[in-house]
């Protein structure tokens, strides 16, 4: 299929796709995994993104995930790492990915180097920094974090106090340390200024993604935040660890962790990439029997007509039982509201949101085909 012949997401016409905008995929795969219930018959099809939901997916040994993307860099980011998985031992794959420290990633480079599509090795080699610091740290919203980690964050608290943050602690003892140490005026009003529309729009998310969001962005993931910082273990959440000191330490999400690494090393290749909008993957004729799907937080991008004629093709090609699994950030999004045979998981969706460690969304949806 041509790329004049690919079917056009609203999305295209207002945001920029041109970029390594995500290396990491910033979306909890633990309560992923749980919401879709994922059996050896499934076939999954999945937002691609930087690639870690979709290699979670993988320990749970489906028949064949469909990773579809719009953007060839990140479809780039996602093939260099499915090369670590297939061509590198553990300890060699994540040194060149960027979770473990090293000071020759361009050596383990050269170990998967030609491996890689000829479209990719170009990008890569003519990239060359995006392997010395690691491709999970090279995106634009990783960038961005980093900026709020090194920069902002040490204008509000000293290295000892963002050190305590994550220490174990119980819930009693967090919210006395929110409310006592951590919630000073600085962190209100930087964190505010940080996390507003106009600063995220231009440094994290391309500023077309609040095209649908009609809330106070900052205070809003201000209290999504606090929820994080009180209600959770701040000791075992490895993105909060992450955005604070800019790495990974002992503590790692789903795909990083040694004891999931032989599975999806042997299911790797079940992963079948596809740069194409999920409008028109859907319109194919060739693609039958998705069981279940990974839709990430697309439908914060669009219109709620739109979002209804991505659902109208699912509900013509799936059967009954297929789930449906996506976040809202800040737009208030959900497919169910439009059409009876969509059964909302409300119950499983709220409580997996408590959980959620990736705590800058909203709302959990989990939709089933009655």
């Amino acid at each position: 299929m041509s790329t004049k012949d690919l079917v056009k997401s609203e999305v295209e016409d207002f945001a920029k796709f041109n970029l390594i905008r995500y290396s990491q995929v910033w979306e909890d795969a633990e309560i992923l995994l749980e919401a879709l219930e994922i059996n050896e018959n499934d076939n999954i099809l999945s937002i691609a993104s930087a690639g870690e939901n979709v290699l979670s997916m993988l320990i749970k040994n489906p028949n064949k995930i469909y990773a579809i993307d719009l953007n060839e860099n990140q479809i780039a980011c996602f093939e260099f790492k499915i090369a670590c998985y297939k061509y590198l031992d553990y300890e060699e794959c994540m040194k060149l990915m960027g979770v473990f420290a090293t000071n020759n990633r361009l050596e383990i480079y050269k170990k998967i180097e030609n491996k890689l599509s000829e479209k990719s090795k170009k990008y890569f080699n003519n990239n060359l920094e995006i392997i010395n610091i690691g491709i999970i740290n090279c995106g634009k919203f990783e960038n961005y974090f980093n900026i709020f980690g090194k920069k902002i964050l040490p204008l509000i608290h000293n290295k000892k106090m963002r050190e305590e943050l994550l220490i174990k602690k119980t819930k009693q003892e967090r919210y006395d340390f929110y409310n006592n140490k951590w919630n000073n005026f600085r962190w209100k009003i930087l964190f505010k200024l940080f996390f507003s529309k106009s600063i995220m729009g231009r440094f994290g998310r391309d500023k077309a993604f609040f095209r649908y969001v009609n809330v106070n962005v900052a205070e809003n993931i201000l209290n999504r935040t606090k929820y994080a910082l009180t209600e959770l273990d701040t000791s075992e959440n490895s993105y909060l660890q992450y955005i604070v000191n800019g790495k990974y330490e002992e503590i790692l999400p789903v795909s990083y962790r040694k004891e999931n690494f032989e599975i999806i090393k042997k299911n790797i290749d079940k992963i079948i990439f596809i740069k194409e909008t999920i409008e028109g993957f859907l319109n194919r004729k060739n693609i039958k029997n998705i069981t279940k799907y990974n839709l990430s937080d697309i439908f914060e991008y669009m219109s709620d007509k739109e979002m209804c004629e991505i659902f109208k093709s699912i509900l013509n090609q799936s059967k009954k039982g297929t789930r449906i699994v996506y976040w809202n950030m800040l737009a208030e999004k959900r497919a169910s509201k439009y059409f009876e045979k969509l059964l909302y998981k409300e119950k499983q969706a709220k409580e997996l949101l408590k959980k959620d460690k990736a705590f800058f969304y909203s709302d959990f949806i989990i939709e089933e085909i009655k």
